[in-house]
C-alpha cells in the first residue's frame, strides 16, 4: 500500500514518533526491517549538551505515561550520518528529522535544516510542543504558546529548505486549529497533532511523594498512551477541517482501528510512540494486517476513500437536532437484573428507570430523555437506545 502525505510517499501509513522508539539510527533500521514506513528521529538540537535526563523520568499512568525526559543528547552530526545510513540502506522508507532550537535563534533554525536535508532527510518535522524542559529554554512548547513565534520559524525555515517541512503542534493552546492554519499559510506542507498533554502522574499517598521522583523532587510533564486519544482526535478532526495540507496524527494509537479512526478525521498517516515503548516494533504486523483485511472487508483500494469521510458529522453543539428524544429499550433476554442501571438513572439521571425486583426493571417513557447513562453502565450490553424517535412537542402533548 503507497500512502501519499502532501508531497511524500510511505510505504504504509505506520510511522515511529520521535521519542525513545527513534533514539538511534539503528534502532530505526530494525523498526523498518519489521515493516514501519517512517520514522521521525527523537529530536535533534544544536543544544544537545544541555539535555541531561534526570532518573527517573517516566512514570506509568492509566496504561499510559507521564515522561519528563529530553530531546536527544547527540551531536547533529552523529544523527546527519545516521539519516545518510538508512536512506542508503531503506531508501524505500521515510526519514523524518525531527529539529528544535531556541524560538529567536534562526541560524540554528536554518542551520539544522541544511544538515539534515544535505543527510537525505525527506521531511522535516519542527518541534513546536515539547511541554517539559525545553520551554525553559525557549524551546518545544514555546513556538506552540504563540503563533507568530511558530509562522515566524516555519517562514524561515522554508527560504532554505528543499524538503517537505511538518510542524508539530502542541494540544496545550487554546486554539490548535487556528494555530495549524497559521503554519500552512506560513508556508508548512504539513502537520503533525498532537504532542503529549500537559500533566502530572500524581502522589503516592503512603509518602507523600510524587510517583516521578527525582531525588525528593518532580515536574509536570507529558501524558501519553490511550487516554489522551479524544484530545488528539478533536485536534486531528479540527486541523483538518481547516488546513488544506497533509495531517499526521500522533496520540494514543494503539492498533489499526484507532488509525482507521483518525485516518476518517482526515489523518494521512498515523505516528505511535508509546504503544511501541508497552510492546514493542513488532506491532506493526498488526496493524498492517488488520488494516488490510479492514480494506479488504469494505472493498476498500485506497486511503483516499475513507481519509476525511467522518469530518462531515462533526457540528457545532447548536447545529445538533434538540428537538426529538429516544427512549431507553432494555432487552428482557439479556438482562439479569442487576439494578445497576436503576442506580445510574436513580441519583444521576431523571428518574426513569422503575426497579422491579420480581422481574426485569421498566422504562418510565415519560420521563426518559434518552441520555445514554444506562446503556453505558450495563454490564451485559442489554440495553439501546431506540431508533424510533418522537419530538419533545409530541412527548409534551
Amino acid at each position: 500500500m503507497i500512502v501519499l502525505s502532501g508531497e511524500t510517499k510511505f510505504l504504509n501509513p505506520f510511522i515511529l514518533a520521535s521519542g525513545p522508539p527513534t533514539r538511534t539510527g539503528d534502532m530505526i533500521a530494525r523498526a523498518f526491517k519489521l515493516g514501519w514506513a517512517g520514522a521521525v528521529t527523537k529530536t535533534i538540537s544544536l543544544n544537545y549538551k544541555q539535555m541531561i535526563d534526570v532518573s527517573p523520568r517516566i512514570a506509568e499512568i492509566n496504561g499510559g505515561f507521564q515522561n519528563i525526559e529530553l530531546v536527544s543528547p547527540r551531536p547533529p552530526e552523529d544523527w546527519a550520518d545516521d539519516i545518510k545510513r538508512l536512506k542508503a540502506e531503506y531508501s524505500d522508507n521515510t526519514v523524518i528529522a525531527s529539529i528544535t532550537a531556541e524560538a529567536d535563534k534562526f541560524a540554528d533554525w536554518h542551520k539544522l535544516t541544511l544538515m539534515m536535508q544535505q543527510a537525505g532527510a525527506d521531511v522535516l518535522e519542527l518541534n513546536f510542543s515539547c511541554p517539559h524542559g525545553l520551554p525553559e529554554m525557549g524551546m518545544g512548547a514555546t513556538c506552540s504558546d504563540s503563533p507568530q513565534i511558530a509562522a515566524d520559524i516555519v517562514e524561515e525555515i522554508k527560504k532554505v529548505s528543499m524538503i517537505p517541512v511538518w510542524a508539530k503542534l502542541s494540544p496545550n493552546v487554546p486554539n490548535i486549529s487556528l494555530l495549524a492554519d497559521i503554519c500552512a499559510k506560513s508556508g508548512a506542507d504539513g502537520i503533525t497533532a498532537i504532542n503529549t498533554v500537559k500533566g502530572f502522574a500524581g502522589i503516592d499517598i503512603e509518602t507523600g511523594m510524587p510517583k516521578i521522583n527525582v531525588a525528593g523532587s518532580s515536574a509536570y510533564g507529558g501524558i501519553s498512551g490511550g487516554l489522551i486519544k479524544p484530545v488528539a482526535m478533536k485536534a486531528v478532526s479540527e486541523i483538518a477541517s481547516s488546513v488544506n495540507i497533509a495531517v499526521s496524527a500522533a496520540g494514543g494509537i494503539r492498533n489499526w482501528r484507532d488509525a482507521v479512526e483518525f485516518i476518517m478525521l482526515g489523518a494521512s498517516t498515523v505516528q505511535i510512540c508509546t504503544e511501541v515503548m508497552l510492546n514493542g516494533y513488532e506491532i506493526i504486523t498488526e496493524l498492517n494486517n488488520g488494516l488490510y483485511e479492514y480494506f479488504k472487508r469494505h472493498n476498500i483500494n485506497s486511503m483516499e476513500e475513507i481519509k476525511g469521510k467522518s469530518l462531515k458529522y462533526i457540528k457545532s453543539h447548536s447545529e445538533l437536532d434538540n428537538d426529538r428524544v429516544s427512549y431507553a429499550v432494555i432487552d428482557e433476554n439479556k438482562c439479569v437484573n442487576c439494578g445497576k442501571c436503576y442506580k445510574a438513572c436513580e441519583d444521576s439521571g431523571y428518574q426513569a428507570i422503575i426497579q422491579n425486583y420480581a422481574a426485569m426493571p421498566v422504562i418510565a417513557k415519560e420521563k426518559c430523555t434518552g441520555c445514554g447513562l444506562c446503556k453505558i453502565v450495563c454490564p451485559l450490553n442489554c440495553i439501546e437506545l431506540t431508533l424510533n424517535k418522537v419530538t419533545i412537542s409530541e412527548l409534551q402533548r
